[in-house]
């Protein structure tokens, strides 16, 4: 499941779990709706699947610290590190090859 949440900060990671993602994105970008569609089919394949959504506007202080420069954006987080960053959403099978091997470990 894709859970919405309103703000992130990094002194919060740590109260989300051990293994998950984050989804940034803008609500205005087109691009953004389309890796977000690319998610949701994934999450529906793979239930155990923890990734939260955030809009990018009300997570500034995370996005500079983590170095996003751009949306669509997903964060791969363990133990309330970030361990990388995906910016690049090729497709569906892509995502699900990796958000798969992340989510196993």
């Amino acid at each position: 499941m894709i859970k919405p949440i309103d703000s992130l900060r990094t002194d919060e990671l740590l109260t989300l779990g051990s293994r998950f993602a984050v989804f940034f994105y803008t609500p205005l970008c087109g691009t953004c709706k389309l890796a977000r569609r690319m998610l949701e089919i994934v999450d529906e394949t793979l239930p155990e699947l923890v990734i939260y959504s955030v809009d990018a506007n009300f997570a500034s202080s995370v996005l500079q610290q983590w170095q996003v420069k751009s949306v669509p954006a997903l964060a791969y987080i363990v133990d309330g590190e970030l361990e990388s960053l995906q910016f690049a959403f090729g497709g569906v099978d892509e995502l699900y090859d990796r958000l798969g091997c992340f989510f196993k470990h």
